[in-house]
C-alpha cells in the first residue's frame, strides 16, 4: 500500500489561447491505483504558480507518477524528474515516453519503470505488488542494472465501471479564449478507443509498437451514467470516431433524452454519418453541438492516397445533408500534402466555403510514428521529412507552408462568417450556458482588443507577434 501519491501533468502554461484540458489519461491511472493508495493528489502544472513538482512533495510520498504526452517542454520534464529525492518510486506514462522508453530510464536515472500502453492496468497490478517481470508493457531496470524490456500489452476496452479520479482536479475546467474564462466549465470523456480507419497521415490508434487498436467502444449506458456525474456544461468526447456506429449513438441520444440531461457535447465524426440524416435530428434534441471531421484535402487523388476512404464528390454530396443539421460543422484540413501545387492548397478556403462549413482547422502534413508516411515521401522525388517531422519539398519549404496555413485561415474566418458562427451558438446553445458566458464577453471584448492592438504595435516595430 502506497502511502502518498502524486500524479503529474507536467506541462507549463503557454501563451496561446488554447483552453486547458483535464489531463484525461492521468486522472484514469490515478482511479486505477485508488485500492493501492492511503492518499493520492494530481497536480496539473498549467494551474500552477510554479510548474515544478517539488513543492507537492510530502515526507511520506513514496510513489509519482509523470505523464508524458507531447512533445513540448521535454527538456524542463527530464529536469523537474532528476530533481525528485532518491528513494521515491517514479513512473513515466502516456505517448511520447513510450515510444521511446530507453531514452527516459537513461537520461532519468530515478526513474524506474515506464508504463507503455494502457496505464491504468499496468499501474494496477504494480500496486498489487505483481513482480514486475510479468507486468506487461512495462520497461525498467533489472537488479542487475540492466534495462528490461516486457512484451507489449494487448490493446484493451476501457472498463464500463472504471472512471476517471476528477475529485481529484485542484481547479475546475473552464472553455477559455485569449486567455480569458467563458465561464463555461468543461470536461472529457472517453466512450470509445481505438479506429476502424487506416488514414496513412495519422497513427492515433497505433500503439508505441506499431500495433493498430481496433475501435472498441464502451457501453451506451455507462457512457450516459458518466455524464450524468459530471457537472460540466460542455463535454468533449476523445473518441477517434464516436459516430463510427450510429446506431450507438442513437441509442446515447435516446437515454440523454429520456433522463433529461441538459448539457452540450463536440465529438468527432466521420462523414458517413450523413447517411443517417434521423441520427442526426436525434443528436440536435440531445444537446450535440458540433461535429469535428476530417476532410484533409480538396483533390481526390490526395485522399485516395490517404487512404481516407471517400471522394471529393463524396465530401460535396454528404455536406449537403450536414450543412442542413444544427450542428457547427468544423472540418480538418492539412496543408503540405504530397503533390499539391500552392493554388490547389489556396482553394482549400474556397471550398470549404461551398460545403457550407462554419468553421476550418488547418494543420500541417507531420510525420508520425507507424504512420505510413516515410514511405509515401521516399517514393516522391523532392519531398522530405524535415528535423521537427514536418513535411516538406523543395518546392515549399516547411516556413512557406505554415504561411499558407495562416493565409487559408485568414481567408476563411472573416469577421462576418464569424459572426454567423456565433449566431449560430447562440441559436442552439443551452440559456444557462449563455448566462454564464454572458458575464465574460466585455472582458474578452477588452482582452481582444488589447491583443490585436500589440500585435499591430510589435509588426510595426518588427518584432514577432
Amino acid at each position: 500500500m502506497f502511502r502518498h501519491v502524486l500524479c503529474v501533468f507536467p506541462y507549463r502554461k503557454t501563451r496561446d489561447s488554447k483552453t486547458s484540458f483535464p489531463p484525461l489519461g492521468l486522472e484514469y491511472v490515478a482511479a486505477g491505483l485508488r485500492p493501492y493508495a492511503e492518499r493520492i493528489e494530481l497536480v496539473n502544472f498549467r494551474h500552477e504558480r510554479t510548474p515544478s513538482t517539488q513543492p507537492f512533495l510530502k515526507p511520506e510520498t513514496d510513489l509519482v507518477c509523470y505523464s508524458v504526452n507531447w512533445r513540448m517542454d521535454l527538456e524542463l520534464i527530464r529536469d523537474d524528474i532528476n530533481a525528485l529525492p532518491p528513494g521515491v518510486l517514479t513512473i513515466l506514462g502516456g505517448r511520447i515516453a513510450t515510444e521511446d522508453p530507453q531514452y527516459w530510464l537513461e537520461a532519468c536515472p530515478n526513474v524506474d519503470a515506464v508504463v507503455c500502453g494502457d496505464g491504468e492496468l499496468a499501474i494496477a497490478e504494480i500496486g498489487q505488488g505483481r513482480p514486475w517481470s510479468e507486468i506487461a508493457g512495462l520497461a525498467y531496470r533489472g537488479d542487475d542494472g540492466q534495462l528490461v524490456f516486457n512484451p507489449p500489452r494487448a490493446n484493451m476496452p476501457l472498463s464500463d465501471d472504471l472512471l476517471p479520479a476528477r475529485d481529484l482536479r485542484r481547479q475546475p475546467y473552464y472553455l477559455t479564449s485569449k486567455g480569458v474564462s467563458t465561464g463555461v466549465k468543461i470536461d472529457l470523456v472517453a466512450g470509445s478507443r481505438g479506429c476502424p480507419f487506416n488514414c496513412k497521415f495519422c497513427n492515433f490508434s497505433i500503439n508505441p509498437w506499431g500495433v493498430k487498436r481496433k475501435w472498441t467502444p464502451r457501453s451506451a449506458a455507462s457512457v450516459v451514467r458518466e455524464i450524468q456525474q459530471i457537472d460540466a456544461d460542455l463535454i468533449f468526447f476523445v473518441d477517434d470516431v464516436f459516430t463510427h456506429q450510429p446506431d450507438r449513438v442513437a441509442e446515447i441520444c435516446d437515454l440523454l433524452i429520456a433522463a433529461k440531461v441538459r448539457k452540450h457535447y463536440v465529438v468527432n465524426a466521420r462523414l458517413e454519418l450523413a447517411e443517417r440524416p434521423d441520427v442526426l435530428r436525434k443528436m440536435e434534441q440531445a444537446g450535440f453541438l458540433a461535429l469535428l471531421i476530417g476532410v484533409e484535402s480538396t483533390q481526390d487523388a490526395t485522399l485516395k492516397s490517404m487512404g481516407k476512404g471517400f471522394t471529393v464528390e463524396q465530401i460535396r454530396r454528404r455536406f449537403a445533408v450536414l450543412r442542413k443539421s444544427k450542428l457547427v460543422l468544423n472540418a480538418y484540413f492539412i496543408v503540405g500534402n504530397i503533390g499539391e501545387t500552392e493554388e490547389q492548397m489556396l482553394s482549400t478556403a474556397a471550398f470549404a466555403r461551398s460545403l457550407g462549413v462554419d468553421l476550418v482547422h488547418v494543420s500541417r502534413l507531420r510525420n508520425e510514428p507507424y504512420s505510413g508516411l516515410p514511405d509515401l515521401v521516399a517514393q516522391t522525388p523532392g519531398y522530405h521529412i524535415d528535423a521537427d517531422g514536418f513535411v516538406c519539398s523543395d518546392a515549399y519549404s516547411a516556413e512557406y507552408i505554415a504561411g499558407l496555413r495562416k493565409r487559408i485561415d485568414r481567408k476563411f474566418h472573416t469577421p462576418w462568417h464569424v459572426a454567423g458562427v456565433v449566431l449560430k451558438l447562440l441559436r442552439n446553445v443551452h440559456w444557462r450556458i449563455l448566462a454564464k458566458a454572458a458575464f465574460t464577453i466585455p472582458r474578452f471584448l477588452v482582452v481582444l482588443a488589447a491583443t490585436q492592438t500589440s500585435r499591430k504595435i510589435r509588426k510595426r516595430l518588427g518584432k514577432p507577434a
